[in-house]
């Protein structure tokens, strides 16, 4: 008789959860930035040391090194099968550039080196909980990075957000973090839902 109560009682409690309205909106847009590195642009930034330990050891240029490295950005596009589940496609930008300059005078640009990243990927989500107002969810991506320099090299991406929360209705704001080749640490972000 106890279990039968202990299972009534547990079922009441999760009542307010199998109620909870949920609106029709079944695609999501979302446009995302952060500024946290990522795998191939630090790893590029082991190569830009080597690079500014030579363009310093040349005293007779009078030469340094200036590395730039902008925030990653994201678009995503997702499909809401339900309340729960969600699928779609994301895409970004991430690189650097490496710029020799003069010591005296940083506006006087000797070379550039750019490094672009595209990553390309699927991504599947789960959301946790589910209000109107407040979603959280976790995600994985998994698809393609390509490094588009002087010609297309392609790589393996997998990008993993365990901790995402989105807050608003049709229009809202986001925050995730995660670690993977897009980038490691945070991405603030808004997006819509139709």
């Amino acid at each position: 008789m106890k279990k039968l109560i202990t299972v009534i009682l547990l079922l009441a409690l999760a009542a307010p959860v199998f109620a909870q309205q949920h609106d029709e909106s079944k695609w999501t847009v979302r446009g995302s930035v952060g500024y946290f590195p990522s795998v191939p642009v630090v790893t590029s930034l082991f190569g830009a040391i080597f690079v500014g330990i030579a363009v310093a050891a040349n005293e007779d240029a009078n030469e340094t090194l200036d590395i730039e490295i902008p925030p990653y950005f994201a678009l995503d596009a997702m499909y809401n099968f339900d309340y729960r589940w969600s699928a779609g496609i994301s895409t970004g930008y991430t690189g650097c550039a490496w710029k020799v300059v003069d010591k005296d005078d940083h506006s006087d640009v000797h070379s550039v080196s750019y490094l672009t990243f595209v990553p390309l990927n699927i991504v599947g989500r789960c959301n946790y909980l589910n209000r109107p107002a407040v979603k959280l969810y976790g995600s994985l991506e998994a698809g393609v990075l390509m490094s588009i320099d002087k010609e297309l090299q392609v790589a393996p991406n997998v990008q993993l957000n365990p901790i995402g929360v989105e807050f608003g209705r049709k229009l809202f704001g986001m925050v995730e973090l995660g670690v993977g080749m897009n980038y490691t640490g945070g991405r603030i972000g808004l997006g819509y839902k139709f």
